[in-house]
C-alpha cells in the first residue's frame, strides 16, 4: 500500500504500510518522509500477484464471505463512479471552452485498449483518468509533481520500445511549456517515431491559482483576481508541431472535437505525429 495515503486517512493502531517500489531509497530525491513498517524493493505489479496467492490459500470460508461481500459493494461504487463520469462529459461545454471531460470521453472512445497515454494534464488529470478507461496493465502513465516536462520524451521512448500501439501525450498548456517541445517534434521526425500530443489549453498553471487560495483565501490575489497564473493568449501550439512536419490542429468549438480527434488519429496511424491543442474551459 502506497504510505502517501496517510495524508487523507488515520492509520489504524494496527496499521501496517508496505511501501513496494522499484525505488524505496528515493535517493533521487530532496524530500520523502512518508514512514513505512516495510520497504520492499521490486516490481509492485508481480508482489501483489504473490502475495494474492499467498491470501488466497490462507483464505477461511468467513474471509472468502466477507471478501465477496466488499467486493460486491466495490462493484456497486464503481457503476456510481462511471455513471458519474458520464454525466461529467455529457456537456461538451461551448466555443472557447470545450469540456476537457467530454473531449476525453471521444479519444477514449477511439483509441485501443493497448494504446499507451502518458498524462501530463495536471488540473484536467480526473478528466484524463475518468475518460480515458485502460483495461490493459502498463497503459496509463501519469506525470506530476517535479515530474513535469518528460512526458514527450516518456512517449517517444514508449513508441521506440513499442512500435505497433500508440503512444498519447496529454498535456496541459502549462506542462506543454515544460516539455522541450521542440526536442520532442524533432526526434518524433528524425527516428519516424509518430506520437500524439493533446494539450488542453486552459490558459495558465492552476496549481499555482488553487495553491495560493489555499493559503490565502480571502487575500488580495483573490480580490483582485490576479494569481500570476495565466499564460500567453491567442496563441497556436499546433504550429510547433508544424515547424517539424506534425500533423497540427487547433479547437475551439466543442463540434470540431470528434472529427479532429479522427484526423489526428489517421496521421498518427498513417506513421506521422499529429498534435491536437483544444481550448478548454479556462482556469
Amino acid at each position: 500500500m502506497c504510505p502517501g495515503s496517510r495524508a487523507t486517512l488515520a492509520p489504524a493502531k494496527r496499521r501496517f504500510w508496505a511501501q513496494i517500489d522499484l525505488d524505496v531509497v528515493k535517493g533521487g530525491s530532496p524530500m520523502w518522509s512518508f514512514p513505512s513498517s516495510l520497504r520492499l524493493q521490486g516490481n509492485s505489479g508481480r508482489i501483489l500477484e504473490q502475495v494474492l496467492e499467498v491470501v488466497k490459500a490462507k483464505a477461511t470460508p468467513t474471509f472468502q464471505q466477507a471478501a465477496a461481500a466488499r467486493v460486491a459493494q466495490f462493484a456497486a461504487e464503481n457503476a456510481k463512479r462511471l455513471e458519474r463520469a458520464a454525466e461529467l462529459a455529457a456537456n461538451p461545454g461551448k466555443p472557447g471552452a470545450i469540456n476537457a471531460h467530454y473531449l476525453c470521453r471521444e479519444l477514449g472512445k477511439r483509441i485501443a485498449p493497448q494504446d499507451v497515454i502518458f498524462s501530463e494534464a495536471t488540473r484536467n488529470t480526473p478528466a484524463v483518468q475518468q475518460q480515458i478507461p485502460r483495461s490493459v496493465p502498463g497503459t496509463v502513465v501519469r506525470v506530476g509533481g517535479g515530474g513535469l516536462g518528460s512526458s514527450g520524451g516518456m512517449a517517444l521512448g514508449t513508441k521506440l520500445a513499442r512500435p505497433e500501439h500508440m503512444a498519447i501525450q496529454i498535456v496541459g498548456d502549462g506542462s506543454f511549456y515544460f516539455n522541450v517541445t521542440d526536442s520532442v517534434f524533432a526526434v518524433s521526425k528524425q527516428y519516424k517515431l509518430p506520437i500524439l500530443t493533446v494539450v488542453l489549453d486552459n490558459g495558465g498553471w492552476s496549481a499555482v491559482k488553487e495553491s495560493t487560495l489555499r493559503v490565502y483565501p480571502d487575500g488580495e490575489a483573490k480580490a483582485e483576481d490576479e494569481f500570476e497564473a495565466a499564460l500567453a493568449m491567442d496563441v497556436d501550439f499546433a504550429k510547433v508541431g508544424e515547424a517539424f512536419g506534425a500533423y497540427g490542429e487547433k479547437v475551439t468549438d466543442p463540434a470540431q472535437v470528434p472529427a479532429a480527434i479522427e484526423r489526428c488519429l489517421k496521421e498518427v496511424r498513417g506513421g506521422r505525429t499529429a498534435i491536437l491543442h483544444a481550448c478548454v474551459t479556462r482556469l
